[in-house]
């Protein structure tokens, strides 16, 4: 296995993932800065995550057939001219363009670093290799935004592009030193591509994803709210607790990938499933003191990035002549269940109580559990 091959695949992931969720942190100061409101700039999560929904599907369509590092490194150039835009942002709709940009290479770049890492780790591996690159994913939550926040404070906002745009750059061109080239498979009409979704066991397996990102965002979007009303915890505290779920995804993710190559994915789905919605449902309960809320939020936080590189590799094995395809699917329907679990949480508080969150959103994660079992079944009957 090319180990730093797959750690620098792994990079570019973080700093992807860095350029998406850095603006939660600097919300604030950007509608400031730009003389927009909060709820407008807020915008700038909902048309990242669309656009990276369209790159991770359309574009990946579009470029099956071409040589997998040539696509891969023109998704970082072009990744690299967004940071330049969103640098150079001293308008309101610059800086909508820019993640539009950022948003569409990245996506691109993500399903092809995934499906790069399966095929050049070996067989027995793929699940440790998958599950790096998405641990990279989950360091930016931890580190890139709190660093790229901290820049915020010392540095006008703008400067975290230039700095991503410059670590992206020395990024490409170790990869383009050290990944071999891999030849695109064979192109695959539109037709042909939406009839992969006539399977059941991917549809059932792609609900999953939907429903399981749809219950971990709607908790997750709200978490400031959530922890401040049950245990009454101060913004630090609050820091330092999304700062714990960040570090307990990138642990969990680290066990999804070697529970996958030990147990398989459908053990390692299941199991994590069911302690994720578990974590959910007693969180208002145990987030009513700040031990509790913490000790909860680990246990969720790992269960919850145990789940996807154990999904990304199933998924795979279904259909692994049309991983890529398979995989930008699931990306889409990933920012479609953060989209609409952002959008019904807060339909919940408004109309309800900040507490139903955590029953609602584990319901959404049994829901998730059914259709990965319909489908695990279904993939056993096809054999």
């Amino acid at each position: 296995m090319n180990r730093v091959a797959i750690y620098l695949l792994a990079l570019g992931a973080f700093v992807v993932g860095t350029a998406e969720f850095i603006v939660s942190g600097v919300l604030e100061i950007i509608s400031r800065d730009l003389n927009v409101s909060i709820s407008l700039a807020g915008q700038l999560v909902t048309v990242y995550a669309l656009s990276h929904a369209f790159g991770a599907l359309v574009l990946v369509m579009l470029t099956a057939q071409f040589d997998r590092k040539k696509v891969l490194l023109y998704s970082m150039l072009v990744f690299i001219f967004g940071n330049i835009i969103a640098f150079f942002s001293f308008n309101f709709s610059m800086l909508m363009l820019s993640r539009i940009v950022l948003a569409m290479s990245g996506g691109l770049f993500f399903v092809v670093a995934i499906s790069y890492a399966a095929q050049l780790a070996l067989p027995a591996k793929r699940g440790g290799a998958i599950a790096t690159v998405i641990t990279g994913f989950t360091i930016s939550l931890a580190l890139g935004v709190p660093i790229g926040t901290l820049i915020a404070a010392y540095l006008d906002w703008r400067y975290i592009y230039l700095i991503i745009a410059a670590v992206t750059l020395i990024n490409l061109i170790l990869l383009n030193k050290f990944i071999s080239e891999l030849k695109g498979k064979k192109q695959i009409s539109l037709k042909q591509q939406l009839l992969l979704m006539k399977d059941k066991k991917i549809i059932s397996g792609l609900l999953m994803t939907i429903f399981w990102m749809l219950g971990y965002t709607m908790v997750f979007a709200y978490s400031a709210p959530l922890l401040s009303n049950l245990a009454g915890l101060s913004i630090e505290m609050i820091s330092t607790a999304l700062l714990v779920l960040g570090l307990s995804a990138f642990v969990g993710s680290r066990i999804g990938g070697y529970a996958v190559d030990k147990w398989g994915p459908v053990r390692t789905i299941s199991i994590s499933l069911i302690i994720h919605s578990t974590a959910l449902f007693v969180i208002t309960i145990t987030a009513t003191s700040t031990l509790g809320a913490f000790l909860t939020i680990m246990v969720w936080g790992v269960a919850a990035w145990t789940t996807t590189p154990a999904n990304q590799y199933y998924l795979i094995s279904l259909k692994p002549q049309s991983s890529d395809i398979v995989i930008s699917f699931n990306t889409t329907l990933m920012n479609i269940g953060m989209t609409l679990g952002a959008a019904l949480g807060g339909v919940v508080i408004q109309y309800s109580s900040v507490q139903n969150l955590g029953w609602i959103g584990g319901t959404f994660i049994l829901l998730a559990l059914v259709c990965s079992t319909f489908s695990f079944v279904s993939s056993k009957q096809s054999l």
